[in-house]
C-alpha cells in the first residue's frame, strides 16, 4: 500500500477470534478508534470528555455504564468511552473503545480529534446490523463506508485502498450477493492503516482512562 504506516499483510482471517464474538460478545456492539501520536488523556481532552475513571478494565462495570447512557436522560446523546495507549509498528497510538457506542464514527466528533494526525475507526451493532469505517487524515475524511456494503464508498479518496480491501476479502461489488467478511475485515483494514494488531490479550490486559462525551 502507498500509505506510510501499517502492516500490509493483515487479512480478515487474522481476526477470526472476533468473528466468534459477534453474536453475543464484546464485538456484537462496539466502536473502536485508533489515533496516532496522542496520549489517551489528549484524546479525551480533544473529545471534551468528562473523566470518570483513571484506570478501568474491560468488564461488567464498563459494559453496564456504556448501556446506561442509552437510558434517560441521555438516550445515547452522551456516550461512555475508554482510551488506552498501544503501539503500532513502533509508533504510539491511542486505542479508544466503546460498547454499543458510536462516537468514533461520528464525523462531527472525530474530524476535530484528527487534527494534525491520522484517525481510523470502525463500528458494528448486531442489534440493527449497522456498521461503519472511517479513515481521517488531519481533518480530511479520506474513506467512509459501511463494511456490509463496501462497494459504496465516500470520502476524498474512496478508492485509495481498493487493492488492500480486495486482499482482505471485502465484497467490492456494489450489488454483490456474496457479502464476505465485514467486522473482521474492518479490523484488518484498520491494522493496515495503523500497524496496530488488536488481540484478545491486548484488550484483557488494557487499563482504560474512561469518561463520557457528547455525540455532537
Amino acid at each position: 500500500m502507498s500509505e506510510d504506516l501499517g502492516r500490509p499483510e493483515a487479512v480478515a482471517a487474522d481476526y477470526a477470534w472476533i468473528g466468534a464474538e459477534e453474536d453475543d460478545g464484546l464485538f456484537s456492539a462496539y466502536c473502536l478508534t485508533l489515533v496516532r501520536g496522542i496520549t489517551p488523556r489528549e484524546f479525551m481532552d480533544r473529545l471534551g470528555a468528562r473523566i470518570m475513571f483513571d484506570a478501568l478494565r474491560l468488564g461488567e462495570e464498563f459494559t453496564d455504564l456504556s448501556f446506561q447512557y442509552w437510558d434517560e436522560p441521555h438516550h445515547g446523546d452522551v456516550q461512555f468511552i475508554g482510551a488506552t495507549a498501544v503501539t503500532g509498528d513502533g509508533v504510539d497510538w491511542t486505542l479508544a473503545l466503546e460498547v454499543n457506542g458510536h462516537l468514533g464514527v461520528t464525523p462531527s466528533v472525530v474530524v476535530p480529534v484528527s487534527a494534525g494526525t491520522r484517525l481510523v475507526s470502525h463500528r458494528y451493532n448486531g442489534g440493527n446490523a449497522f456498521g461503519g469505517f472511517l479513515w481521517i487524515e488531519d481533518g480530511d475524511v479520506r474513506l467512509d463506508f459501511e463494511p456490509l456494503f463496501a462497494g459504496h464508498r465516500g470520502g476524498s479518496t474512496p478508492d485509495a485502498l481498493l487493492e488492500d480491501m480486495r486482499q482482505i476479502g471485502f465484497d467490492l461489488e456494489a450489488d454483490g450477493e456474496d457479502v464476505g467478511p465485514t467486522t473482521t475485515a474492518a479490523f484488518a483494514l484498520a491494522e493496515r492503516l495503523t500497524g496496530v494488531r488488536v488481540t484478545a490479550a491486548m484488550l484483557d490486559d488494557a487499563v482504560f482512562l474512561c469518561g463520557t462525551a457528547a455525540d455532537h
